[in-house]
């Protein structure tokens, strides 16, 4: 399906997409990494620096080699899919069901043909959810090297993804170690993701003048929480700053995106009320069924396609639900994975939401329909049984 979409689907690189392609072009020729507006450290470096710029290095700055990269780290996913569901608890046909979900799920295989972060931080953050499910049922430093490792790059690729700390958090509270343990671990994990992104906020700290991992933060909770906010991504054209934000842009990277967060957060102190509403608003339009258009008149394949993603996502969120009424799944490993999911969803209720960011953390929801799945037929053929015996 990946590999179809990658060969029949006709995309045209824009937006973010644009932005990524030319730090990565600017990485390889010099003389410094930067956008296609010229900002230094607006976007998160990982993809660019990890994915894109190796694949032009090697292939030439041709965009369909990327594209096959982002097919092989979806394949990859669906890998993880299977080993993260055997630590969460899943049998044989519970890995099967978990990776065949994420194989078939609809919208994996569409974003290969985009030029995104999430076709890399979807495969991280998964990874991480194995080094955290493995740490909590056999610790050791090795996991935690690995754990350290993932959340540094991350860090890298996706700011959101750092939302996985309080699934961190749990897991060492689960951790079946002494409390000097327990603490060497987490030492670790944080030493080596720091040491990780050091060299990129060593970057920042000469060019930019401030060791920031990106300067989009204060951009992003603006545009999630102003006067003309809808919890849905808006210009900020259409905001109170659109008519000011090319001055302000030139006033530097870093200071554009603090002015930005102070108004920001002005305006929820302002605004208590309307921000918590907004807030719940952006967690269900996060978790709504991607029942909408796209952006051109679609034809009958496109609206069959789209259909059958609506189907695949209801039946995969009701189903992950039904794990909250097994009694069988009320464990650490499920109360885990939900945090992560809980936790994922919060941090875009703080900024806005576009369906795309909700991809990353989707793998967990066929993990958690696949144990629920697995759990149910097993508990029907054990009743089955039990009243032939009888």
């Amino acid at each position: 399906m990946r590999v179809a979409a990658v060969l029949f689907l006709k995309h045209i690189p824009e937006s973010d997409e644009l932005a990524y392609i030319s730090m990565a072009r600017t990485l390889i020729n010099g003389p410094a990494m930067v956008d296609d507006a010229g900002n230094r450290a607006m976007y998160n470096a990982g993809y660019p620096l990890l994915v894109v710029a190796p694949v032009f290095a090697l292939f030439g700055e041709i965009v369909s080699p990327v594209l096959t990269a982002n097919a092989i780290l979806g394949a990859v996913t669906i890998v993880l899919c299977y080993f993260v569901a055997a630590e969460a608890g899943a049998g044989r046909w519970g890995r099967r069901i978990a990776a065949l979900s994420w194989a078939v799920y609809l919208p994996a295989s569409v974003y290969c043909v985009y030029v995104l972060k999430e076709n890399l931080l979807t495969p991280l953050m998964l990874g991480t959810i194995w080094c955290l499910l493995r740490l909590m049922q056999k610790p050791s430093w090795t996991i935690a090297l690995a754990a350290g490792l993932l959340f540094g790059l991350i860090s890298l690729t996706g700011n959101a993804g750092l939302a996985l700390a309080g699934a961190a958090a749990l897991t060492l509270v689960f951790l079946p170690v002494n409390t000097r343990k327990r603490i060497v671990l987490s030492m670790i994990v944080m030493i080596v993701a720091f040491i990780t992104v050091a060299p990129w906020l060593i970057r920042n700290a000469v060019v930019l003048g401030s060791p920031v991992l990106n300067t989009n933060g204060g951009f992003n909770l603006y545009l999630g929480n102003n006067p003309a906010a809808t919890g849905w991504f808006v210009s900020i054209a259409d905001t109170p700053r659109g008519g000011s934000w090319a001055e302000l842009r030139r006033s530097g990277e870093v200071r554009a995106s603090n002015v930005l967060k102070q108004e920001a957060l002005a305006w929820i102190a302002e605004h208590p009320a309307e921000f918590g509403m907004l807030a719940i608003k952006k967690v269900l339009y996060f978790w709504t069924p991607p029942f909408h258009s796209g952006k051109q008149p679609a034809g009958t394949v496109e609206s069959s396609v789209r259909l059958l993603w609506a189907i695949e996502f209801l039946v995969l969120a009701l189903c992950a639900l039904a794990t909250v009424f097994l009694s069988t799944l009320r464990e650490r490993r499920c109360a885990l994975l939900w945090t992560a999911v809980g936790c994922y969803t919060a941090v875009h209720a703080l900024f806005y939401v576009i369906f795309r960011y909700r991809e990353p953390i989707m793998p967990l929801v066929c993990i958690l329909a696949a144990l629920a799945v697995e759990r149910y037929f097993a508990a029907a053929s054990s009743g089955r049984v039990d009243r032939g015996s009888s």
